[in-house]
């Protein structure tokens, strides 16, 4: 891990350019480690503080003020209207945040982590703390994934349906939704432990009483737990904050200068693929394009009540810019007040919302003063690093990455792959190589000297190479029945071996969802998250 000295003085330290999830049951990921989080948080608080950029005219700091009193006001009405106390209310619009964020969706328990972190580390710094729901990304499958033996099993918990992003998604499915609970018993009967699908899903079903949003019931039954387990956070949903008129001018302030926005966006996107040895055009996101004079902008957009989303793309025309979506073109709109033109758009049941890379580069300059990463997030927010450096001309405020890894409590064999691939040299050495086995057979003494004499035999030719194969292949066949018996026997080990394995590569995996997890084993891990 390099170094990077800050404008105290400070050495603080750069994430690797590589990051990887412990394999280990209870393996930690914390990039850069818990120790170097206050001396990051200052750094970025006093460059965030004291920064001249201006957005549309307003300084950074001023829109910062504004973002932070939104969410406050936001997310005390959020919890309200969902039956839940507000965490209590900070006026505090100026001292130091931690904001995270993710999907709302049955994560596994690496993501989980994250929330804990966020939590303790605004109680040790005794700052602000603030959990966006990404509900403006599209719904993944709605599958489960459970271990059945040597294979994993896809339990849906509704239907599939096209890429709707969360805020629109609704449950289509109700039987499918209600009953996950009876069908994953099924499948873990014989599990030694009692996975906590079933009371996660009473809180799940009693939110199916107060909301249609899947997105909506996910969440809210995970904060049921984690408020069970004494960890009351605020949190929000990112389309409500997409609502707001400090993302009015986050969204303007690109649109001005769009076409300088999508060079540097394209040119740091280019570098990024080169240096890590990216082919794909859509990895790790597409290129923003042009199209007969519209260019693409980093936003997602659509009307109330479509189910899809689309690439927002922008056409100036004079002091007007003309907006269009999916192939539907939208009304012209000034940017001279963005929050009555932000104001105008709601109003008529028009949505603009952030894309991934927009999502955290709105949250770490309006927001966070640090913002927390799982490992995907910290690979491709390099490249947001670059893009906002090169169009807003200031240094990126630095991150935190975490991960954590837990296994399912499901026995392990760990030599079986090991094991399986000694075997499997064993048999083709059978095949191949019968006299290593069968040399001490008295009737294959002929056959083993003669084999001996076609393998270093004349090979000058290519039709002495094919007549010595021939010849080899069919010495092979002639001394197989006398080691038929270790064959047979070496076979059936295999069978059992990669079974065995099969077994193992199940058990290993770290990506289960968290409601397949022993509730008390979740709970011991999260409740001490930094060690």
């Amino acid at each position: 891990m390099g170094v990077r000295i800050s404008t105290a003085g400070e050495e603080l330290p750069v994430s690797p350019p590589r990051l990887r999830a412990s394999k280990e049951h209870g393996g930690i990921v914390a990039v850069p480690a818990f120790d170097c989080v206050s001396a990051l948080l200052g750094e970025n608080w006093r460059s965030l503080a004291n920064t001249t950029l201006t957005v549309l005219g307003k300084p950074l700091p001023d829109l910062r003020r504004l973002a932070r009193r939104e969410i406050l006001d936001a997310s005390a009405r959020y919890h309200l209207e969902h039956g839940e106390d507000p965490p209590r209310v900070s006026s505090d619009e100026v001292g130091f945040w931690f904001v995270a964020g993710h999907q709302p969706e049955l994560f596994h328990p690496g993501v989980w982590y994250k929330n804990f972190v966020l939590h303790e580390l605004a109680k040790i710094h005794q700052t602000v703390s603030v959990n966006l729901i990404i509900d403006t990304d599209a719904t993944k499958p709605t599958l489960l994934h459970v271990p059945a033996g040597e294979h994993i099993a896809r339990v849906p918990f509704d239907r599939s349906t096209a890429e709707t992003p969360y805020e629109e998604r609704v449950v289509e499915d109700e039987a499918t939704y209600a009953d996950v609970p009876k069908r994953v018993a099924a499948l873990a009967s014989g599990w030694h432990w009692k996975p906590m699908v079933e009371s996660f899903w009473n809180e799940a079903m009693r939110q199916a009483g107060r909301t249609r949003f899947l997105g909506e019931r996910i969440a809210g039954a995970r904060r049921a737990i984690e408020r069970r387990w004494g960890m009351v956070q605020r949190e929000l949903p990112m389309s409500r904050v997409c609502d707001g008129d400090a993302f009015a001018y986050f969204v303007c302030a690109i649109l001005a200068e769009l076409p300088r926005f999508r060079t540097e966006y394209n040119r740091a996107l280019l570098a990024y693929r080169h240096e890590n040895g990216i082919r794909s055009r859509s990895h790790p996101v597409p290129e923003l394009a042009t199209v007969d004079g519209w260019l693409e902008a980093p936003f997602w957009a659509w009307r109330v009540g479509q189910s899809r989303r689309a690439k927002l793309f922008v056409r100036r025309r004079g002091d007007q810019y003309e907006l269009s979506a999916g192939g539907d073109v939208w009304p012209s709109v000034s940017i001279d007040d963005p929050i009555a033109m932000w104001s105008s758009l709601r109003r008529d049941g028009f949505k603009i919302r952030s894309r991934a890379l927009t999502t955290t580069m709105f949250a770490r300059l309006f927001l966070a003063d640090i913002f927390i990463h799982g490992i995907g997030g910290g690979l491709y927010d390099a490249l947001t690093d670059r893009i906002m450096e090169r169009f807003f001309a200031i240094p990126a405020p630095s991150f935190l990455v975490v991960s954590a890894t837990m296994l399912l409590p499901l026995r392990r064999h760990p030599d079986a792959a090991p094991q399986a691939q000694s075997l499997a040299r064993r048999k083709r050495d059978l095949i191949y190589k019968p006299e290593l086995f069968a040399n001490r057979v008295a009737q294959s003494a002929s056959l083993l000297q003669k084999k001996q004499g076609w393998i270093h035999g004349d090979c000058s030719t290519h039709s002495a190479r094919a007549r010595r194969f021939t010849e080899i292949r069919a010495i092979n066949a002639q001394l197989a029945p006398l080691v038929r018996a270790d064959r047979d026997a070496c076979e059936r080990e295999l069978v059992e071996c990669r079974r065995r394995q099969a077994l193992d590569e199940v058990a290993r995996r770290r990506d289960y969802a968290f409601c397949l997890y022993p509730e008390e084993m979740l709970q011991n891990f999260f409740m001490n998250p930094i060690r």
